[in-house]
Protein backbone atom coordinates (compact mmCIF):
# COMPACT_ATOMS: atom_id res chain seq x y z
CA UNK A 1 0.00 0.00 0.00
CA UNK A 2 1.52 3.75 -0.95
CA UNK A 3 1.71 5.84 1.86
CA UNK A 4 0.18 9.01 1.68
CA UNK A 5 1.72 12.44 0.37
CA UNK A 6 4.03 14.11 3.36
CA UNK A 7 4.98 17.44 3.09
CA UNK A 8 9.16 18.15 3.29
CA UNK A 9 10.32 20.47 5.42
CA UNK A 10 10.86 23.50 3.51
CA UNK A 11 12.82 26.71 5.10
CA UNK A 12 12.59 30.43 2.82
CA UNK A 13 10.03 32.35 1.64
CA UNK A 14 10.91 31.12 -1.81
CA UNK A 15 10.25 27.63 -1.66
CA UNK A 16 7.31 27.66 0.90
CA UNK A 17 5.87 30.20 -2.21
CA UNK A 18 7.28 27.15 -4.39
CA UNK A 19 5.93 24.38 -2.82
CA UNK A 20 2.51 26.43 -2.30
CA UNK A 21 1.93 27.24 -5.81
CA UNK A 22 2.88 23.46 -6.43
CA UNK A 23 0.37 22.28 -4.35
CA UNK A 24 -2.48 24.18 -5.45
CA UNK A 25 -1.82 24.94 -8.92
CA UNK A 26 -4.93 24.33 -10.23
CA UNK A 27 -7.39 25.42 -7.78
CA UNK A 28 -5.43 28.63 -8.78
CA UNK A 29 -6.05 28.55 -12.34
CA UNK A 30 -9.53 27.70 -11.54
CA UNK A 31 -10.41 30.44 -9.50
CA UNK A 32 -8.20 33.08 -11.70
CA UNK A 33 -10.95 31.88 -14.13
CA UNK A 34 -14.19 31.97 -12.31
CA UNK A 35 -13.10 35.80 -11.36
CA UNK A 36 -12.19 36.99 -14.58
CA UNK A 37 -15.66 34.81 -16.23
CA UNK A 38 -17.13 36.86 -13.33
CA UNK A 39 -15.78 40.17 -14.33
CA UNK A 40 -16.66 39.84 -17.77
CA UNK A 41 -20.40 39.38 -16.83
CA UNK A 42 -19.86 42.79 -14.21
CA UNK A 43 -18.98 44.43 -17.11
CA UNK A 44 -21.21 43.67 -19.61
CA UNK A 45 -23.93 43.94 -17.10
CA UNK A 46 -22.83 47.51 -16.33
CA UNK A 47 -21.74 49.24 -19.24
CA UNK A 48 -23.69 46.94 -22.48
CA UNK A 49 -27.12 46.17 -21.26
CA UNK A 50 -28.66 47.65 -23.90
CA UNK A 51 -26.09 46.82 -26.43
CA UNK A 52 -26.68 44.05 -29.54
CA UNK A 53 -23.78 43.00 -28.50
CA UNK A 54 -24.84 42.02 -24.40
CA UNK A 55 -25.52 38.13 -25.06
CA UNK A 56 -22.68 37.32 -26.84
CA UNK A 57 -20.14 39.56 -24.44
CA UNK A 58 -22.65 37.51 -21.47
CA UNK A 59 -21.76 33.85 -22.84
CA UNK A 60 -18.12 34.79 -23.25
CA UNK A 61 -18.24 35.55 -19.83
CA UNK A 62 -19.58 32.01 -19.14
CA UNK A 63 -16.85 30.36 -21.03
CA UNK A 64 -14.05 32.58 -19.33
CA UNK A 65 -15.58 31.01 -16.13
CA UNK A 66 -15.49 27.74 -16.88
CA UNK A 67 -12.51 27.86 -18.84
CA UNK A 68 -9.95 27.02 -15.94
CA UNK A 69 -11.52 23.70 -16.20
CA UNK A 70 -11.11 23.28 -19.29
CA UNK A 71 -7.44 23.89 -19.37
CA UNK A 72 -6.91 22.09 -16.27
CA UNK A 73 -8.97 18.81 -18.15
CA UNK A 74 -6.66 19.40 -20.87
CA UNK A 75 -3.38 19.86 -19.35
CA UNK A 76 -3.79 16.93 -17.38
CA UNK A 77 -4.74 14.94 -20.58
CA UNK A 78 -1.75 15.95 -21.73
CA UNK A 79 0.59 15.18 -19.19
CA UNK A 80 -1.02 11.84 -18.66
CA UNK A 81 -0.47 10.56 -22.88
CA UNK A 82 3.08 12.24 -22.35
CA UNK A 83 3.45 10.05 -19.07
CA UNK A 84 2.61 6.83 -21.09
CA UNK A 85 5.19 7.92 -23.74
CA UNK A 86 8.16 8.91 -21.59
CA UNK A 87 8.22 7.74 -18.18
CA UNK A 88 9.97 4.71 -19.12
CA UNK A 89 12.96 6.56 -20.95
CA UNK A 90 13.15 8.93 -17.81
CA UNK A 91 13.53 6.02 -16.03
CA UNK A 92 16.81 4.39 -18.17
CA UNK A 93 18.26 8.15 -17.87
CA UNK A 94 17.55 8.50 -14.36
CA UNK A 95 19.39 5.29 -13.80
CA UNK A 96 22.13 6.01 -16.21
CA UNK A 97 22.89 9.29 -14.27
CA UNK A 98 22.42 7.27 -10.79
CA UNK A 99 24.86 5.15 -11.82
CA UNK A 100 27.49 7.82 -12.12
CA UNK A 101 26.63 10.11 -9.32
CA UNK A 102 25.57 7.80 -6.86
CA UNK A 103 22.85 10.78 -5.73
CA UNK A 104 19.39 10.17 -6.51
CA UNK A 105 18.88 13.96 -5.99
CA UNK A 106 21.83 15.02 -7.88
CA UNK A 107 21.49 12.67 -10.58
CA UNK A 108 17.17 13.82 -11.00
CA UNK A 109 18.54 17.15 -10.91
CA UNK A 110 21.06 16.71 -13.64
CA UNK A 111 17.77 14.56 -15.72
CA UNK A 112 15.88 17.59 -15.14
CA UNK A 113 18.85 20.08 -17.00
CA UNK A 114 19.87 17.55 -19.71
CA UNK A 115 16.49 15.98 -21.01
CA UNK A 116 13.88 17.13 -22.37
CA UNK A 117 10.54 14.42 -21.88
CA UNK A 118 7.36 16.65 -23.96
CA UNK A 119 5.02 18.15 -21.72
CA UNK A 120 6.01 16.40 -18.26
CA UNK A 121 9.10 18.95 -18.11
CA UNK A 122 7.48 20.37 -15.72
CA UNK A 123 6.73 17.74 -13.51
CA UNK A 124 10.28 16.25 -13.83
CA UNK A 125 11.59 19.26 -13.05
CA UNK A 126 9.38 19.67 -9.71
CA UNK A 127 10.46 15.98 -8.50
CA UNK A 128 14.25 17.31 -8.52
CA UNK A 129 12.96 20.43 -6.35
CA UNK A 130 11.43 17.99 -3.51
CA UNK A 131 14.35 15.99 -3.73
CA UNK A 132 16.29 18.70 -3.23
CA UNK A 133 14.25 20.02 -0.33
CA UNK A 134 15.06 16.44 1.33
CA UNK A 135 11.63 14.18 0.01
CA UNK A 136 11.98 10.53 -1.31
CA UNK A 137 11.76 9.38 -4.42
CA UNK A 138 8.09 7.55 -3.46
CA UNK A 139 6.61 11.13 -1.74
CA UNK A 140 7.53 13.26 -5.24
CA UNK A 141 6.37 10.90 -7.51
CA UNK A 142 3.06 10.81 -4.88
CA UNK A 143 2.75 14.61 -5.24
CA UNK A 144 2.84 14.96 -9.17
CA UNK A 145 0.83 12.24 -9.78
CA UNK A 146 -2.31 13.67 -7.24
CA UNK A 147 -3.65 15.93 -9.72
CA UNK A 148 -2.77 13.99 -13.16
CA UNK A 149 -3.76 10.29 -11.76
CA UNK A 150 -1.32 8.29 -13.87
CA UNK A 151 -1.83 4.92 -13.91
CA UNK A 152 1.73 4.61 -15.06
CA UNK A 153 3.10 6.38 -12.12
CA UNK A 154 1.15 4.56 -10.07
CA UNK A 155 2.35 1.36 -11.16
CA UNK A 156 6.06 2.92 -10.62
CA UNK A 157 5.43 3.70 -7.22
CA UNK A 158 3.89 0.44 -5.95
CA UNK A 159 7.32 -1.30 -7.35
CA UNK A 160 9.50 1.16 -5.87
CA UNK A 161 7.63 0.86 -2.16
CA UNK A 162 7.62 -3.10 -2.96
CA UNK A 163 11.88 -2.67 -3.39
CA UNK A 164 12.06 -0.20 -0.89
CA UNK A 165 14.95 -1.50 2.02
CA UNK A 166 16.25 -3.84 -0.49
CA UNK A 167 20.05 -4.35 -1.34
CA UNK A 168 19.18 -4.13 -5.25
CA UNK A 169 20.76 -0.70 -6.58
CA UNK A 170 18.22 2.00 -7.24
CA UNK A 171 19.77 2.51 -10.65
CA UNK A 172 18.61 -1.64 -11.22
CA UNK A 173 15.62 -0.85 -9.90
CA UNK A 174 14.71 2.26 -11.98
CA UNK A 175 16.21 -0.17 -15.22
CA UNK A 176 13.86 -2.98 -14.31
CA UNK A 177 11.12 -0.73 -13.68
CA UNK A 178 11.37 0.62 -16.80
CA UNK A 179 11.22 -2.63 -18.63
CA UNK A 180 8.08 -3.53 -16.29
CA UNK A 181 6.41 -0.65 -17.71
CA UNK A 182 6.62 -1.70 -21.06
CA UNK A 183 5.02 -4.95 -20.50
CA UNK A 184 2.59 -2.40 -18.61
CA UNK A 185 1.68 -0.30 -21.32
CA UNK A 186 1.19 -3.79 -23.59
CA UNK A 187 -1.12 -5.04 -21.21
CA UNK A 188 -3.29 -1.11 -20.75
CA UNK A 189 -3.28 -1.20 -24.28
CA UNK A 190 -4.73 -4.82 -25.04
CA UNK A 191 -7.00 -4.09 -21.70
CA UNK A 192 -8.06 -0.42 -23.42
CA UNK A 193 -8.78 -2.35 -26.95
CA UNK A 194 -11.02 -5.34 -25.79
CA UNK A 195 -12.69 -2.25 -23.18
CA UNK A 196 -12.89 -0.13 -26.38
CA UNK A 197 -14.62 -3.12 -28.30
CA UNK A 198 -16.79 -4.08 -25.95
CA UNK A 199 -18.44 -0.35 -25.85
CA UNK A 200 -18.38 -0.24 -29.37
CA UNK A 201 -20.43 -3.29 -29.49
CA UNK A 202 -23.38 -1.84 -27.16
CA UNK A 203 -23.08 1.44 -28.57
CA UNK A 204 -23.52 -0.32 -32.25
CA UNK A 205 -26.28 -2.42 -31.05
CA UNK A 206 -28.33 0.46 -29.31
CA UNK A 207 -27.74 2.59 -32.95
CA UNK A 208 -29.35 -0.45 -34.85
CA UNK A 209 -31.99 -1.22 -32.64
CA UNK A 210 -32.96 2.86 -33.38
CA UNK A 211 -32.35 2.45 -36.64
CA UNK A 212 -34.56 -0.65 -36.85
CA UNK A 213 -37.59 1.44 -35.03
CA UNK A 214 -37.17 4.36 -36.69
CA UNK A 215 -37.10 2.36 -40.09
CA UNK A 216 -40.47 0.49 -38.72
CA UNK A 217 -42.24 3.87 -37.98
CA UNK A 218 -41.48 5.10 -41.13
CA UNK A 219 -42.32 2.91 -43.73
CA UNK A 220 -44.64 0.79 -41.59
CA UNK A 221 -47.03 3.87 -41.84
CA UNK A 222 -47.62 2.50 -45.84
CA UNK A 223 -49.06 -0.43 -44.81
CA UNK A 224 -52.40 -1.90 -43.47
CA UNK A 225 -52.69 -3.65 -39.70
CA UNK A 226 -54.84 -6.56 -41.24
CA UNK A 227 -55.55 -7.82 -44.31
CA UNK A 228 -57.96 -10.71 -45.54
CA UNK A 229 -55.61 -10.74 -48.73
CA UNK A 230 -52.05 -12.01 -49.35
CA UNK A 231 -50.03 -8.66 -48.85
CA UNK A 232 -47.54 -7.89 -46.37
CA UNK A 233 -49.00 -6.17 -43.16
CA UNK A 234 -47.85 -3.88 -40.71
CA UNK A 235 -47.83 -6.76 -38.20
CA UNK A 236 -45.71 -8.64 -40.18
CA UNK A 237 -43.32 -5.82 -40.79
CA UNK A 238 -43.20 -5.18 -37.15
CA UNK A 239 -42.57 -9.25 -36.10
CA UNK A 240 -40.29 -9.07 -39.11
CA UNK A 241 -37.79 -5.99 -37.33
CA UNK A 242 -38.83 -7.29 -33.91
CA UNK A 243 -36.66 -10.84 -34.89
CA UNK A 244 -33.61 -9.25 -36.54
CA UNK A 245 -33.07 -6.68 -33.52
CA UNK A 246 -33.55 -10.25 -31.17
CA UNK A 247 -31.02 -11.87 -33.28
CA UNK A 248 -29.04 -8.74 -33.05
CA UNK A 249 -29.35 -8.87 -29.86
CA UNK A 250 -27.95 -12.41 -29.66
CA UNK A 251 -24.90 -11.62 -31.69
CA UNK A 252 -24.42 -8.76 -29.19
CA UNK A 253 -24.34 -10.59 -26.66
CA UNK A 254 -21.83 -13.07 -28.04
CA UNK A 255 -19.89 -10.81 -28.94
CA UNK A 256 -19.55 -9.60 -25.66
CA UNK A 257 -19.11 -12.80 -24.04
CA UNK A 258 -16.49 -13.34 -26.54
CA UNK A 259 -14.52 -10.19 -25.05
CA UNK A 260 -15.25 -10.95 -21.41
CA UNK A 261 -15.36 -14.03 -20.95
CA UNK A 262 -16.51 -16.00 -17.63
CA UNK A 263 -18.88 -18.35 -16.70
CA UNK A 264 -22.16 -19.53 -19.32
CA UNK A 265 -23.86 -17.37 -17.05
CA UNK A 266 -22.87 -14.32 -18.17
CA UNK A 267 -23.92 -15.51 -21.52
CA UNK A 268 -27.49 -15.73 -20.45
CA UNK A 269 -27.75 -12.67 -18.51
CA UNK A 270 -26.44 -10.44 -22.13
CA UNK A 271 -28.99 -12.11 -24.03
CA UNK A 272 -31.99 -11.60 -21.78
CA UNK A 273 -30.85 -7.89 -20.61
CA UNK A 274 -30.61 -7.37 -24.85
CA UNK A 275 -34.01 -9.18 -25.73
CA UNK A 276 -35.61 -7.01 -22.73
CA UNK A 277 -34.33 -4.03 -23.96
CA UNK A 278 -35.23 -4.87 -27.38
CA UNK A 279 -39.22 -5.74 -26.52
CA UNK A 280 -39.36 -2.42 -24.24
CA UNK A 281 -37.81 0.00 -27.13
CA UNK A 282 -40.93 -2.10 -29.37
CA UNK A 283 -43.55 -1.84 -27.02
CA UNK A 284 -42.85 1.92 -26.38
CA UNK A 285 -41.96 3.21 -29.68
CA UNK A 286 -43.86 1.18 -32.19
CA UNK A 287 -47.67 1.84 -32.45
CA UNK A 288 -50.45 -0.95 -31.44
CA UNK A 289 -53.09 -1.98 -33.75
CA UNK A 290 -56.22 -0.46 -31.57
CA UNK A 291 -59.33 -0.55 -33.15
CA UNK A 292 -59.57 2.61 -34.42
CA UNK A 293 -55.94 3.36 -36.34
CA UNK A 294 -56.68 0.37 -37.73
CA UNK A 295 -60.25 1.53 -39.03
CA UNK A 296 -58.39 4.45 -40.15
CA UNK A 297 -55.93 3.11 -42.32
CA UNK A 298 -57.95 0.81 -43.76
CA UNK A 299 -60.68 3.20 -45.09
CA UNK A 300 -58.10 5.59 -46.26
CA UNK A 301 -56.67 2.27 -47.73
CA UNK A 302 -60.06 1.11 -49.54
CA UNK A 303 -60.50 4.98 -50.68
CA UNK A 304 -57.14 4.55 -52.74
CA UNK A 305 -57.54 1.26 -54.01
CA UNK A 306 -61.25 1.73 -54.43
CA UNK A 307 -62.43 -0.84 -52.82
CA UNK A 308 -66.47 -1.09 -51.64
CA UNK A 309 -66.54 -3.81 -49.24
CA UNK A 310 -63.34 -5.18 -46.51
CA UNK A 311 -63.67 -7.40 -43.59
CA UNK A 312 -61.35 -7.19 -40.29
CA UNK A 313 -61.22 -10.14 -37.57
CA UNK A 314 -60.52 -10.03 -34.13
CA UNK A 315 -59.11 -6.09 -33.51
CA UNK A 316 -58.75 -5.27 -30.38
CA UNK A 317 -60.38 -1.94 -28.47
CA UNK A 318 -58.98 -0.09 -25.61
CA UNK A 319 -60.75 2.60 -25.52
CA UNK A 320 -64.21 4.12 -27.07
CA UNK A 321 -64.17 4.30 -30.76
CA UNK A 322 -65.68 7.58 -32.30
CA UNK A 323 -67.01 7.81 -35.46
CA UNK A 324 -65.86 11.55 -35.61
CA UNK A 325 -62.10 10.92 -34.39
CA UNK A 326 -62.13 8.62 -37.95
CA UNK A 327 -63.57 11.06 -39.79
CA UNK A 328 -61.23 14.03 -38.77
CA UNK A 329 -58.39 11.20 -39.59
CA UNK A 330 -59.88 10.52 -43.15
CA UNK A 331 -61.05 11.97 -45.88
CA UNK A 332 -64.55 11.68 -45.68
CA UNK A 333 -67.17 13.06 -42.59
CA UNK A 334 -70.27 10.33 -43.28
CA UNK A 335 -69.04 7.28 -41.47
CA UNK A 336 -71.20 6.03 -38.57
CA UNK A 337 -71.37 2.09 -36.76
CA UNK A 338 -74.22 -0.27 -36.79
CA UNK A 339 -73.93 -3.20 -34.51
CA UNK A 340 -74.33 -6.32 -36.49
CA UNK A 341 -77.55 -7.39 -34.76
CA UNK A 342 -79.42 -4.67 -36.19
CA UNK A 343 -78.49 -4.97 -39.40
CA UNK A 344 -82.05 -5.31 -40.49
CA UNK A 345 -83.27 -2.39 -38.45
CA UNK A 346 -84.10 1.25 -39.35
CA UNK A 347 -81.94 4.64 -38.16
CA UNK A 348 -79.85 1.61 -36.05
CA UNK A 349 -76.72 3.87 -36.81
CA UNK A 350 -74.27 4.78 -33.95
CA UNK A 351 -71.49 7.19 -33.69
CA UNK A 352 -69.71 5.84 -30.98
CA UNK A 353 -68.81 2.30 -29.97
CA UNK A 354 -69.38 2.68 -25.81
CA UNK A 355 -65.67 0.52 -24.67
CA UNK A 356 -65.32 -0.10 -21.32
CA UNK A 357 -62.51 -2.39 -21.40
CA UNK A 358 -60.09 -4.07 -23.06
CA UNK A 359 -62.89 -6.08 -25.62
CA UNK A 360 -62.09 -7.72 -29.74
CA UNK A 361 -64.55 -6.80 -32.65
CA UNK A 362 -64.67 -7.73 -35.71
CA UNK A 363 -65.83 -5.14 -38.44
CA UNK A 364 -67.28 -5.15 -42.07
CA UNK A 365 -66.58 -1.76 -43.84
CA UNK A 366 -68.72 -1.08 -46.65
CA UNK A 367 -68.65 1.96 -48.78
CA UNK A 368 -72.57 3.11 -50.00
CA UNK A 369 -72.76 6.34 -51.43
CA UNK A 370 -69.99 8.48 -50.08
CA UNK A 371 -70.44 7.15 -47.05
CA UNK A 372 -68.85 4.59 -44.98
CA UNK A 373 -70.10 2.09 -42.70
CA UNK A 374 -68.82 -0.24 -40.42
CA UNK A 375 -70.80 -3.11 -39.17
CA UNK A 376 -69.06 -4.25 -35.85
CA UNK A 377 -69.66 -7.31 -33.60
CA UNK A 378 -68.23 -8.36 -30.16
CA UNK A 379 -65.63 -11.34 -30.65
CA UNK A 380 -64.75 -11.66 -27.07
CA UNK A 381 -66.34 -10.36 -23.71
CA UNK A 382 -69.69 -9.56 -22.53
CA UNK A 383 -72.13 -6.84 -24.38
CA UNK A 384 -74.50 -4.55 -21.87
Amino acid sequence: MVDKIKTPNVTGMEDKFTLFFYSHEYEILEIAGILSGLLVIFITNKFFVTSSIYYILLILGVFVCSLGFILEYTIKYTKKKSIEAEFGYFLLDLSREYKNTKNISLALNNVSINNTYGSIDTEIKRLAVRMSWGDDLNNALLSINKEINSSVISHTIILLDAFKGSEIPINRILVNISKDISIYKEENQRKKYFKNLYSLAIVFFIIFVFVLVYLDLLIGKNFLWYSNTGMVTRIFLDNFLLYIALLLSFFTAFTLYSIKGGKNTRLLKYIGIFFIVVVILFQVFIPKPVAQDVLIETINYMEVQKIDTYELDNIIALESISSKYISDNTTHEEIYFINEKNRTQDNSFEYTIIVDDATFYSFIIEKIDEKYVVYYYLVTGAED
